[in-house]
């Protein structure tokens, strides 16, 4: 493992943490923390200070914790990763590309000559996307001939194709059709599943879907940029959600979600238990077909998401759960690290090159934030500055 200069990056995010309203950053060896900080405040209003208490929404880091429930079932043989959708829900045979929309507004629809397979959900070449970054689907959400994911209701899994499965990358529902396969297989709800199977034996004691009320103050405020100052954008807390989302909905904190990465350092063991067998570890690890490379999206919904342009001009594709990037980043990332983001401007990698995870918990929208990208990389700058 590299040397890491600790003064580096807390003086890195000293400066860098103030583009943003708080944030806390992590980073860990397979058996030890190297570095954590926390800097800013969870509330402005209430200055109350980001902190070891401080609970984060990670949004789309729930995906990497629903992929690794999908690798612990073909582990026990439920399914593999050519294992047909269709073959748990047929109702997915039905689903059509859409081509866009005629004179009338009507969809112009075609039809898929290949199946979804577990493998196209586990690394968004599925051909499901997202209406944020994808304005056939979001037209038809405006339209009402589909439900919005926002309204965290099952239904927005009805939405069609984009591209014949296998085929080409977009990023999408696909990990949160896995959420519902996982429950259809164990017999368990998600949060369910992964507390049985995931936190409980890491010992991730903040980490759910449901927050009773009583914690719900733990819970960051979500900010947005507005001139020199910042707003608050209203978002509630769930006690008791209606539908799990495989692919987000998780709240968490910097201890926790570093224990979990931390599996993938560990031959997928951690405390003292065994979550995933090192050949699914590795398996996650590893581009399911490099030539199906990730792409910018263009945003759909401008207060939500900026353009998703991630490590530009880095060849990127994707893993069984994580974004894999082919080159060492500008910030110095190496090659071949795994990772991904949350919606609210949180990040994460699995350096297996140098045995370390860097976390980092922000909480503003749009995603990909010019703040907040710029803080990211003031942070991962520090930690290999010195290499």
């Amino acid at each position: 493992m590299i040397e890491i200069n600790v003064e580096s990056i807390q003086r890195a995010l000293e400066v860098s943490s103030k583009r943003v309203p708080g944030l806390s950053a992590m980073v860990s060896s397979q058996d030890k923390t190297i570095y954590k900080g926390h800097f800013g405040y969870s509330d402005l209003q209430g200055k109350k200070p980001v902190d070891d208490n401080s609970l984060f929404r990670i949004a789309s880091m729930t995906k990497a914790v629903t992929s690794a429930c999908i690798m612990q079932l073909i582990e026990k043989e439920k399914l593999s990763l050519e294992t047909e959708l269709k073959y748990f829900f047929p109702e997915v045979s039905a689903k059509k590309i859409i081509e866009g929309f005629d004179d009338q507004d009507q969809p112009i629809y075609s039809e898929p000559s290949n199946d979804i397979l577990i493998k196209h959900l586990l690394s968004h070449s599925s051909g499901l996307g997202y209406e944020m970054w994808n304005k056939n689907i979001s037209k038809l959400v405006e339209k009402g001939d589909l439900v919005s994911m926002m309204t965290n209701k099952k239904d927005f899994l009805d939405a069609p194709l984009l591209f014949n499965p296998g085929s080409s990358w977009e990023y999408g529902i696909g990990i949160d059709w896995l959420g519902v396969l996982v429950e259809e297989i164990s017999g368990l709800n998600l949060q369910e599943y992964m507390k049985k199977n995931i936190f409980d034996p890491l010992e991730m004691k903040n980490t759910g879907y449901d927050l009773p009320s009583s914690e719900h103050a733990r819970v960051a405020k979500v900010y947005n940029r507005a001139d020199e100052d910042f707003s608050e954008i209203p978002f509630g807390v769930s006690e008791k959600y209606d539908f799990y989302s495989g692919g987000g909905g998780l709240i968490s904190n910097i201890d926790d979600y570093s224990t979990f990465l931390k599996i993938f350092l560990n031959a997928g063991k951690g405390n003292e238990a065994q979550i995933l067998k090192e050949e699914s570890v590795q398996t996650m690890l590893s581009s399911v077909n490099k030539e199906i490379k990730m792409k910018n999206l263009e945003t759909s919904s401008p207060p939500l998401t900026e353009d998703m342009i991630i490590m530009a001009g880095i060849e990127k594709s994707w893993s069984p759960g994580f974004m894999i990037n082919h080159e060492t980043s500008q910030s110095g990332r190496p090659e071949n690290s795994a990772g991904w983001a949350g919606l609210f401007n949180s990040f994460f990698w699995i350096d297996t090159q140098n045995n370390m995870v860097s976390v980092i918990l922000m909480q503003m929208l749009p995603f990909l934030e010019k703040g907040c990208v710029e803080t990211l990389e003031d942070f991962e700058s520090s930690i290999y500055k010195d290499i």
